[in-house]
């Protein structure tokens, strides 16, 4: 094979590739934002792309190939995480009210936390703790001290979202708090949802592709993303060390905070079930090291 056509060859599968995991971890991002108590942000961040996808969504008025291109295949898998797994989420967390099945449940939680576990040496390399002063170490102490607290508070009633003028402007702040904790590594915008009590809603408009929700909703995720996503790329630009403090804080107190979300499931679970979710964790943690070692360098 002539060295311009094995160049070419090379060229493009490389680019494939390049697409094909970042489309693994968009679907991880997806998922994650499914399950209360898991992060969506932190996915990011343990994954290796959090830093990428700041940086394109700022730039994308100045260089928006380089953005569209950096963004579409992890905006793919995002959406078919989310999507995709709606329609199983139902079985693996039980209808409201029930004990969750341990059976599906727990691997799906201790995967979650291998992936987190996995992505800690990425953020540990951002930090220079020869230099941490009082202020860093107080900002992880009290972000992870809020990620504990959330899942202490009473969720919400359920309330039911029908198709109404005031619905949708209801909706568009919704997405946008919701974008906001997705963006956040370490706090769980599903979890938010559940607290106010409109969880269940978004997630069933997702299961039944309801249109009349998803839409003022989806409005106010992508606002919400912009505007965080701004406020992110302020901070790691003007203030990096303190902010990877925090996120370390929201990252490392994740799993506790997951655990305890879903703590009903561990009363009923039994030796099968604790030995898969440990197999789970692994693969989990395996999983976690791969899609950040396979990424592309962070922007």
């Amino acid at each position: 094979m002539p060295d311009t056509e094995q160049s070419l060859f090379q060229k493009i599968f490389s680019r494939l590739r390049e697409w094909i995991w970042d489309i693994l971890r968009g679907s991880v991002i997806g998922i994650s934002n499914d399950i209360p108590g898991v992060s969506g942000g932190t996915m990011a961040v343990t994954m290796g792309i959090y830093d990428r996808i700041i940086f394109a969504v700022n730039n994308f008025r100045k260089d928006w190939r380089r953005s569209l291109k950096d963004l579409l295949p992890i905006l793919l898998g995002v959406l078919v995480g989310i999507f995709a797994f709606a329609r199983l989420l139902k079985l693996l967390i039980g209808e409201e009210g029930q004990v969750p099945p341990p059976l599906t449940l727990m691997p799906t939680i201790f995967a979650f936390i291998g992936l987190i576990l996995g992505g800690l040496p990425i953020i540990l390399r951002r930090v220079d703790f020869s230099r941490v002063n009082f202020l860093d170490a107080a900002l992880f102490i009290f972000f992870a001290g809020l990620v504990i607290v959330l899942p202490l508070m009473q969720a919400g009633s359920d309330i039911e979202l029908t198709p109404s003028f005031g619905n949708v402007l209801l909706l568009i702040p919704l997405g946008m708090l919701a974008s906001a904790t997705m963006v956040i590594p370490g706090v769980s915008g599903s979890m938010i949802l559940l607290i106010l009590g409109y969880y269940h809603s978004i997630i069933n408009a997702l299961h039944d592709f309801n249109m009349a929700v998803l839409i003022p909703y989806a409005v106010g995720l992508v606002v919400g993303i912009v505007f965080i996503a701004r406020l992110m790329n302020f901070l790691l630009k003007k203030y990096e060390r303190p902010t990877y403090m925090a996120i370390l804080g929201l990252v490392v107190a994740s799993p506790v905070a997951l655990l305890y979300q879903n703590r009903a499931c561990f009363d009923v679970a039994t030796s099968a079930n604790w030995l898969i979710s440990i197999v789970f964790l692994v693969l989990g943690t395996w999983g976690a090291y791969l899609l950040s070692k396979m990424g592309k360098a962070e922007a």
